[in-house]
C-alpha cells in the first residue's frame, strides 16, 4: 500500500491519526454522558418525597351489646290453707266462716269497742277468753258482716271512719292479704270505764259482703297477744 499516497489531501497515514483521534474523542464523550447522566439520575432520585407510610386506623369492631330481658317477679305461691293452722289450735266454726285460735275461747257475748266500722252489721261468731288464768280483763273476739252499700270499700272505709267520733282513734291502718284474699289491717284505740283498749280489725271484701274479724283486749295484754291474733286472722275464711 502505497502511504505516501494522499486522500483528500491527506496521506494514510495522516488519516489513521485521524481517526484514532475520532475514536478517541468518541470514547470520552460517552465517559463523560455516562457520568453526568448517573449524577443526574442520583439528584433525581434522591429528590424523589419519601414513601407515605401508613397510618395505622382503628377500624371499629361490632361489640356484643346483651340488653337485660325484662324479667317479672312471680307472685307468691298461696300456701294451702292447712299449712295456715298453728298445731294445737282449735277450730270455731259457723255456717257461714271458718277460723282457729288457741284453746280456751268460749261462745260468749262480745264486748268490742266496735262493732263493725260503726254500722249495723250482722253478728256471726263471738268468742271471749283470758290472756291469764287470774287476769281481771276479758279478750273477745268478733266475726260479722254486712252488705257493701258503697261503690268500693274504700269509700264504705272513708265515710265510716269520719263518723267514728273524738272517743277512737285509729293508731294503724294497712291493706294486707287474708287466707289470699285483700284486707284491710286497722288498730283502733280508746277507753272503756277505766281501762285503755286496743282493738285489732281486718276487713275483707267477699264480692259484695264486708267481713269484720275483730279482736279486741286490754292495752297491755293485746300487744301480748298481738301475734297470736294476727296468727288467727289468717286462718279466717268464707265457707262455701
Amino acid at each position: 500500500m502505497d502511504l505516501n499516497k494522499k486522500y483528500f489531501g491527506m496521506t494514510v497515514t495522516q488519516l489513521g491519526i485521524l481517526a484514532g483521534l475520532a475514536v478517541l474523542v468518541l470514547v470520552l464523550f460517552c465517559v463523560v454522558g455516562w457520568l453526568i447522566l448517573g449524577k443526574v439520575r442520583g439528584l433525581a432520585t434522591s429528590q424523589q418525597p419519601a414513601p407515605a407510610t401508613a397510618t395505622a386506623s382503628l377500624t371499629p369492631t361490632a361489640t356484643l351489646i346483651v340488653t337485660p330481658s325484662q324479667t317479672t317477679t312471680p307472685a307468691p305461691t298461696p300456701l294451702p290453707y292447712e299449712a295456715l293452722i298453728t298445731p294445737g289450735w282449735v277450730q270455731q266454726k259457723t255456717s257461714l266462716v271458718e277460723m282457729w285460735m288457741i284453746p280456751g275461747y268460749k261462745s260468749a257475748k262480745s264486748d268490742a269497742l266496735i262493732l263493725g266500722l260503726g254500722g249495723a252489721p250482722i253478728v256471726d261468731l263471738q268468742l271471749r277468753g283470758l290472756y291469764a288464768k287470774k287476769s281481771p280483763n276479758r279478750i273477745y273476739i268478733t266475726v260479722s258482716y254486712e252488705p257493701l252499700a258503697k261503690d268500693s270499700l274504700d269509700a264504705l272505709l272513708a265515710e265510716r271512719l269520719s263518723a267514728l267520733g273524738p272517743y277512737l282513734s285509729v293508731s294503724e291502718r294497712a291493706k294486707t292479704d287474708i287466707n289470699t284474699v285483700p284486707a284491710m289491717r286497722l288498730i283502733f284505740s280508746g277507753r272503756k270505764g277505766n281501762t285503755d283498749i286496743n282493738e285489732l280489725t281486718y276487713i275483707i271484701l267477699d264480692g259484695t259482703t264486708v267481713w269484720y274479724v275483730q279482736y279486741t283486749a286490754e292495752l297491755t295484754e293485746f300487744y301480748q297477744m298481738l301475734p297470736t291474733f294476727e296468727s288467727s286472722a289468717k286462718t279466717f275464711r268464707v265457707v262455701k
